[in-house]
């Protein structure tokens, strides 16, 4: 089996996310570990990090396209995220059913280690979009919580992942989180559909948003955007899930 291991960030202006730890830095000692359990197992590894990037979508890009040049069977994106200090847990992301599968097994054996299972997602990131071959993006846990930080070591993370990977994927019910945030956006601003990852958009594919609070779905570094429930269905077209960043705040809800 060849793999594809993509090192989250670490690759200016692509850097992750402050917490407790940085994610750079343990996206790099997660990912490197991993690549040498899969290789002592047998496996062929392709470091799908790029050494540099005119910016992060081409940072994500050079990642896919890293991947699908050497026509790896799995690509494999490693991450951790950051909320509000109080979120915890791990969630896979993967688009086809291949990867779905995939993901849950890795899922699975990351909850073994104690944390709290956020379920697998099939948000369209762009390595998973671009990608020719069935990918995931696993978050192991969120560097701003201490409760995952105090349980976090990096290398049961890698032996969870490459068991996950290699062993057989099994479905399992994915967990909810058994939160309710709200986002209070305070300036006037717009919002884009979450299948773009680009901030170069056409003016028709955004749409004005005045200040209010709006239920988030769900919420992830990455691009350092969150998930909303837009209430006018008539101008969300196909997807009523939007990304914002930027001139709002996160709180619970009452």
């Amino acid at each position: 089996m060849k793999f594809g291991i993509d090192i989250g960030h670490n690759c200016p202006p692509d850097t992750g996310a402050l917490g407790v730890q940085k994610e750079d830095d343990l996206t790099k000692a997660v990912g490197t570990q991993l690549m040498q359990k899969l290789k002592a197992a047998g496996h062929t590894v392709v470091d799908c990090t790029p050494k540099s990037a005119n910016g992060v979508n081409d940072s994500l890009l050079r990642r896919a396209n890293t991947a699908n040049a050497n026509n790896v069977n799995i690509f494999v994106s490693i991450h951790f995220n950051a909320f509000n200090k109080k979120a915890c847990g791990t969630e896979v992301f993967g688009i086809s059913n291949a990867s779905k599968g995939i993901a849950q097994s890795v899922l699975k054996e990351i909850e073994k280690l104690g944390f709290k299972s956020r379920g697998v997602k099939s948000t369209q990131l762009m390595v998973l979009r671009k990608t020719q071959m069935p990918a995931i993006l696993v978050e192991c846990c969120f560097c701003d919580s201490p409760t995952d930080m105090a349980i976090f070591d990096a290398e049961k993370m890698a032996e969870a992942i490459k068991v996950g990977l290699i062993g057989e994927a099994k479905e399992e019910s994915a967990k909810a989180d058994d939160k309710d945030y709200i986002l209070e956006i305070t300036t006037p601003t717009v919002l884009k559909p979450s299948t773009e990852q680009s901030s170069d958009l056409p003016k028709e594919s955004v749409i004005d948003i005045a200040p209010g609070k709006y239920p988030v779905l769900d919420a992830h570094f990455e691009e350092q955007h969150y998930w909303v429930k837009w209430p006018d269905k008539s101008k969300a077209n196909r997807n009523e899930h939007f990304v914002f960043s930027g001139h709002c705040k996160i709180y619970e809800k009452d």
